[in-house]
């Protein structure tokens, strides 16, 4: 939700000519819809989020916030019945998940790439085991960019920093 990374998306849209398969929104994933959020950057390659009391929306560093439900009425308006998710915020993946139930029952999300930060994943512990269990239980398995199933149990320790979030369904026929 940077304005010049929506800029950017935008523009490589437009290039590869699919606007009317992709919807961009420029609100900030969390745990409550119309809350304010400031995108801080910790380090060059990192953006987070930390709320603000700033109502500042010109500000390309100040962003209204949503739930992932929200984004159920576009997805239904656009007939759209199944999806490729691409989460990188840090920290706010859980959000998706704490959010997100409605979507992930009525919408054919086939595989969701995210980050696993090496530090969140010590910080939010709760967060994480919570985000593991949420996609187990809609039977979707983990791997690793190269297809290898990861071991459930090792989140904590060994899997990489970028995750794939498979329904097993889809793993072997269409997937991996």
């Amino acid at each position: 939700c940077h304005l010049p990374n929506i800029e950017n998306i935008a523009r490589a849209v437009q290039i590869q000519r699919v606007q009317n398969r992709v919807v961009l929104v420029h609100n900030a994933l969390y745990s409550k819809s119309g809350e304010y959020i400031t995108l801080s950057k910790s380090t060059p390659s990192e953006i987070e989020l930390r709320e603000t009391a700033q109502q500042n929306i010109t500000s390309e560093f100040v962003v209204q916030t949503i739930r992932f439900d929200d984004l159920l009425p576009i997805l239904i308006e656009r007939k759209v019945q199944s999806v490729v998710i691409k989460i990188d915020i840090e920290g706010s993946e859980g959000f998706m998940c704490e959010t997100g139930s409605k979507t992930f029952d009525l919408i054919d999300i086939q595989v969701i790439i995210m980050e696993w930060g090496h530090g969140f994943r010590k910080w939010h512990r709760k967060r994480y085991e919570f985000m593991t269990l949420f996609f187990t239980e809609r039977q979707y398995i983990v791997t690793d960019a190269f297809c290898n199933q990861l071991n459930l149990t090792a989140w904590e320790t060994t899997w990489p920093g970028d995750i794939f979030w498979i329904k097993k369904i889809n793993f072997k026929n269409n997937i991996c």
